[in-house]
């Protein structure tokens, strides 16, 4: 199943000790609509954007990570989300150039201690038509949890992608959004106190 969002896109997922609303991702010189925060109106494009854009499609599944994975209740340890994806499009000559900007954060569950934790995330550009993938970049993401407190914010912004030459940029393409690991991973040691090994 997808998801997809037409214009600057939110997700709002349920993570394991509740919902923290993050705050709106903005690109400079583009106005944030209502739904990421904005005001009432969006604002004027800012020359060079176009709302020709291709929608962001989020697969069903692949915005959140939890460990261990398929855990639930008290046995979850930590759980890494993707909350807020925007979008924004430049033409530049003959190209399409696609900024994507990526919100998440990261929980601890009821098994969970501080530390560092992350996932890998994808942006990829997808065409319609045949569901070829025209470029792909994967991105590590990660939210420190400090000591005292329970969730961390990361935020991701892409390399911008150059779609190849098209009258209609939102119909023939896609961008795929997505963790692409199997479950979230603690890249560090988590925070406390350091035991004394034996030599």
């Amino acid at each position: 199943m997808k998801m997809r969002f037409a214009g600057w896109a939110a997700l709002a997922l349920v993570a394991g000790c509740g919902v923290q609303k993050a705050a709106a991702f903005e690109f400079p010189k583009i106005g944030v609509p209502q739904i990421l925060g904005g005001g009432e109106k969006e604002q004027p494009l800012a020359p060079g954007a176009t709302a020709d854009c291709p929608v962001i499609v989020a697969e069903d599944g692949a915005q959140m990570l939890r460990a261990p994975a398929g855990a639930e209740g008290a046995a979850v340890h930590h759980q890494v989300s993707i909350k807020n994806i925007a979008r924004e499009c430049i033409v530049e000559g003959d190209h399409v150039v696609i900024r994507v900007g990526i919100e998440g954060d990261a929980m601890l569950g009821p098994a969970g201690a501080p530390g560092d934790f992350g996932g890998a995330i994808r942006v990829a550009l997808r065409k319609t038509h045949d569901d070829s993938i025209v470029s792909s970049k994967t991105y590590r993401v990660n939210a420190a949890i400090p000591a005292g407190a329970s969730r961390a914010d990361f935020r991701l912004l892409a390399d911008p992608i150059a779609a190849p030459p098209s009258q209609k940029a939102h119909e023939d393409y896609e961008i795929l959004v997505g963790f692409a690991d199997g479950q979230a991973d603690s890249v560090e040691k988590p925070v406390g106190k350091k035991k004394k090994g034996r030599r």
